[in-house]
Order: structure tokens, then C-alpha cells, then sequence
């Protein structure tokens, strides 16, 4: 790949869930042969996957499928510098009807209830994927799941630090709420192996069942203490 830098290689997302037949994880392991410990680690992490994302949603109400399969990390001694999204041809989608798109995208333009539209990032990123992350690095690497959740916690407050300008819409899409929504994603695929959803309606055939508790609503008392304090410099 001509883009890459000498150094660098690729590597699937989807591979930091993987625990070989002898019951080793990867993700602990490559952390290891980083030179880094797993804090640092997961901050490289989450700085190039998580915050671009929560800017295509909180700037623009764009959304993908952030899953590991959809997702190639750029690695530098193994450590994550860069993360780019494939298959965006169809599991994209600009949840504002209001945003006037060329007739070439159009599609990509769908009608999303407003307090759905935060399910983009609880379901896509805090249930699908960090749970297991944090999950692994619990059970392979002794880590911390409170210190994990707490880093996600960081980046998602060191982005609207970032961004002053949206805050309307982090207020209005938060995601340091109690809980939120269970989006039962499994039902969709056993309910029809074809198409989960409808691309031009995904929110039509959505199931939930009850709630979750959101693992970063504890650390919304801190974000608030850090607001008040750097208002009062």
C-alpha cells in the first residue's frame, strides 16, 4: 500500500478480539510487544478510531458500521496511528433530511427518530465492541474494566473540549446518560440472514429490549467539575 509509511502495517480490528485455540488473547499481546503500557496503548487507540468518528456524528450526522470487520488499523510498532473505514459504498448513512446532497449520494440521506440517533455510538461502539475489548484486557491482562471505560470517558470530554461549537449537540445526543437504549442487533440477523435492516430506514426494523447501563454515566460528575473549574479560570 503506497500510503503506508515505512514502519507501518495493517491489521483488521476485528483481529483485537481474537483468542487463539490455546486460550491466548491478541490484543494483550501485541500491546506488549509495543513498548508501551496499555494505557497509552488504548489512548493511540481510541484518539484514531473513536474521536474522528464522534466528529462525522456530532458535525455532520454521519454514521457508519464501526465494526472490526469494517475497520483497518494502521499499526507503527505496533501501536494503533490510524484507522480507516471500508465498505462505506453502503453502511454509511447522514441521519438529516435537512442537508441537501448531490443526486449521487442522496441515498446515503435517511430519517433516523432524534433519540435513536445516539444508538450510532452506545450500540455500534460501547456494546458491540469496547465491551469486549474491555472484557479481554480484564481476563488476559489483568486491566482494569473501571480504567478502560474511564479512557473512553477521556476522549469522548477531550473532543467537546475540542469543539466548543456543538455543544447544543452534546447536550442534546449525550452520551454521559445514565443509560441507553439495548439495540438486539442478533434478532435482526436471525429474523432475516439477507438484510438486517433497511438501508433507507434503519431505524424501521430496529428491536430493543430494556436498557443498559452506561459504563461512562459515572464519570459525568467529573466532566462537570472540569467544565466549572476551567470557566472559573
Amino acid at each position: 500500500m503506497p500510503q503506508l509509511k515505512p514502519g507501518q502495517r495493517l491489521m483488521t480490528m476485528a483481529a483485537l478480539l481474537h483468542t487463539d485455540a490455546l486460550g491466548t488473547a491478541l490484543l494483550p499481546e501485541l500491546i506488549k510487544s509495543s513498548g508501551i503500557d496499555t494505557t497509552s496503548w488504548l489512548r493511540h487507540y481510541l484518539n484514531c478510531y473513536l474521536s474522528p468518528l464522534l466528529h462525522c456524528f456530532y458535525a455532520y450526522d454521519l454514521v457508519f458500521m464501526p465494526h472490526g470487520e469494517n475497520l483497518i488499523l494502521v499499526l507503527e510498532n505496533n501501536v494503533p496511528v490510524k484507522a480507516i473505514m471500508k465498505d462505506i459504498a453502503e453502511e454509511a448513512a447522514i441521519m438529516n433530511k435537512e442537508v441537501v446532497l448531490s443526486e449521487k449520494v442522496q441515498r446515503l440521506s435517511v430519517f433516523v427518530p432524534e433519540e435513536l440517533k445516539i444508538l450510532s455510538i452506545f450500540t455500534d461502539f460501547f456494546d458491540l465492541i469496547f465491551r469486549y475489548i474491555s472484557h479481554i484486557l480484564v481476563e488476559h491482562g489483568g486491566y482494569s474494566e473501571h480504567r478502560f471505560w474511564q479512557l473512553v470517558a477521556e476522549c469522548i470530554l477531550d473532543y467537546q473540549r475540542t469543539h466548543p461549537e456543538l455543544a447544543d449537540k452534546f447536550e442534546q445526543h449525550d452520551l454521559f446518560a445514565p443509560e441507553f437504549i439495548r439495540s438486539c442487533l442478533n434478532r435482526l440477523q436471525l429474523g432475516n440472514n439477507q438484510q438486517m435492516i433497511d438501508l433507507a430506514d434503519p431505524a424501521k426494523n430496529l428491536k430493543f429490549v430494556g436498557t443498559l447501563k452506561n459504563p461512562i454515566a459515572v464519570f459525568k460528575t467529573s466532566a462537570s467539575a472540569s467544565d466549572t473549574a476551567e470557566a472559573c479560570v
